[in-house]
């Protein structure tokens, strides 16, 4: 009785595995797998990993302020985006990108409309991972972060080989971390059996900041305008200070080249912050500050490199995010009394 009771029960389970498998052979388990898991789940597929240029064109254009050199990396991401499917060009290497400047011009906002638009659940998805600086690695046990980290990497573009990779606070990070996946950025068709030719790494920090400044400035006095300039006028200013300052200190990702853009974020200008404050005030629903409301956000923004050469926001637009909330409350209640 008990064996016909488990025969019975379990020709159910047959059955639906017997049509999962004809179903599969008939239309392919990756067609079965988007019609059905995929759409709860996410899955490194083309609805959740959408790799919308156009969306992020948008973005920039409306979001981004000051930075003429930013629409290099829509060049940059679309020439790896157009070798992804194709035998002929396929990528030889991951794309590895780094991002330099000051505190406040946009290095950050720029990455979250990159992992907007080419992931439908933007940073929140489980294919985007970002590591913070001094927060992440622990310099103390240097060999047991790097395994970690090694193994994090390895983990996600494994599940995902398009995933993107971002390390923010490069400045903070101790040397010789990012040397243990050095591997991932090289030219290697596998390592430790994952393919990461197709993934995407960002490095995110301030250094070369002030050298980005005053080349700025040179290029200014020479006759040449801000949207003039070309990113790789300032590389070898940036590789070089690079080489000598926190998690790039000394690193092979520098000196064996496997850094394929330094992207420099120019500092901001008046004009710039501006134009930044009146985008926050926007997304508070104020579309017309008035010029009271205006001069008090701008309050908070002091200008260099020096006293004499008042040029450009040290801060950039960073402190606006607490500032303008500030500015409507205050202005709010003066029009209430």
């Amino acid at each position: 009785m008990l064996l016909n009771i488990h025969n019975v029960s379990s020709e159910p389970i047959t059955l639906i595995a017997g049509s999962t498998f004809l179903l599969g052979s008939w239309f392919g388990w990756d067609t079965i797998k988007t019609n059905t898991f995929c759409r709860f789940m996410e899955c490194c597929d083309e609805r959740h990993v959408p790799y919308d240029l156009n969306k992020l064109k948008l973005l920039f254009s409306h979001k981004i302020f000051g930075q003429p050199l930013v629409n290099e990396l829509i060049n940059i991401l679309a020439a790896h985006k157009e070798a992804l499917n194709d035998e002929i060009k396929k990528n030889k290497k991951a794309l590895v990108i780094s991002l330099h400047g000051w505190s406040g011009v946009g290095k950050n906002y720029a990455t979250s409309m990159i992992a907007e638009s080419l992931f439908e659940k933007g940073v929140q998805s489980k294919y985007v991972k970002i590591f913070m600086g001094k927060k992440d690695f622990d310099c103390t046990e240097v060999h047991k972060t790097q395994q970690k980290l090694i193994d994090d990497v390895k983990n996600i573009v494994k599940t995902c080989p398009t995933s993107l990779i971002i390390f923010d606070e490069i400045h903070e990070l101790c040397p010789s971390i990012l040397d243990a996946i050095k591997p991932m950025f090289d030219h290697h068709h596998m390592v430790d059996g994952i393919d990461f030719r197709n993934t995407i790494f960002i490095f995110i920090s301030n250094i070369g900041g002030k050298e980005i400044a005053k080349h700025l400035l040179e290029l200014y006095s020479q006759g040449i305008k801000r949207n003039e300039v070309d990113f790789h006028n300032f590389e070898p200013i940036i590789r070089r200070v690079a080489y000598s300052t926190g998690g790039f200190e000394k690193s092979a990702t520098i000196s064996q080249n496997l850094i394929d853009h330094f992207i420099p974020f120019l500092p901001l200008e008046q004009q710039h912050v501006e134009a930044c404050a009146l985008a926050e005030f926007r997304s508070h629903g104020v579309f017309h500050p008035t010029e009271e409301m205006m001069a008090d956000a701008l309050a908070v923004i002091t200008y260099g490199p020096t006293e004499d050469q008042p040029i450009f926001a040290n801060n950039g637009c960073k402190r606006f995010t607490k500032q303008i909330p500030y500015v409507i409350q205050k202005h709010k209640v003066k029009s209430e009394l």
